[in-house]
């Protein structure tokens, strides 16, 4: 199945030719989600700095969209771009708009961190714009909500995984991924790392 998905000519293919915009996005997206927090590094220590960004999550949500039997992070992307331009239009952003970035690049990537939460919402509210996603979520109701909630899941599983870890590897094939440091993502929330089992939950003495 890896050698399907994770070919050494799809990893090529991916670092060549994933569009900038693409990257912009997920960027974006996952900045959005878990930004860094120069606050509480002062309150915590340094390691709390970190977030999405530093962890190349945008990088993991593109590989897993693109895992589908049809890859679909190029248009996932472009529809998070779509509903960035209707909020924009729609003049439902609180904040102002990087507009030499919101008519070169990427549209989602343009608006402030908390009008992307606004422009996802208007997305999943079917506000009558439905017909201008790309395919396969043009008219398709049903996967732009699955998809929308599974962006959220994959920043999560991403940030929090063994992902950043791999390092220099990281992009590939699964068998020849090697952690190569500690995710700094597990220090932040005093996880141990794997274990064959911890003693407060073992039955033998």
């Amino acid at each position: 199945m890896y050698d399907t998905f994770y070919s050494p000519d799809y990893m090529i293919k991916y670092q060549n030719e994933s569009l900038k915009r693409t990257q912009e996005t997920f960027q974006a997206f996952v900045d959005a989600v878990i930004p860094r927090t120069p606050g509480l590094a002062e309150e915590y220590g340094r390691i709390q700095f970190f977030g999405a960004l530093d962890s190349h999550t945008d990088e993991y949500i593109i590989l897993s969209l693109n895992y589908y039997y049809i890859p679909i992070a190029e248009p996932t992307a472009e529809m998070l771009d779509v509903a960035a331009e209707h909020l924009v239009i729609m003049d439902r952003n609180n904040r102002l708009v990087n507009f030499s970035r919101f008519m070169s690049g990427s549209a989602f990537a343009a608006i402030e961190p908390s009008d992307r939460f606004r422009a996802i919402t208007l997305l999943e509210q079917m506000n009558g714009y439905l017909e201008d996603l790309p395919v396969p979520f043009n008219d398709n109701p049903e996967l732009v909500l699955y998809t929308t909630s599974t962006l959220n899941r994959f920043t999560m599983m991403g940030y929090y995984s063994e992902w950043s870890g791999y390092g220099s590897t990281r992009l590939a094939t699964p068998n020849q991924r090697k952690l190569e440091f500690y995710p700094f993502s597990w220090n932040q929330i005093g996880y141990p790392g794997p274990s064959r089992g911890y003693r407060a939950f073992r039955t033998e003495p």
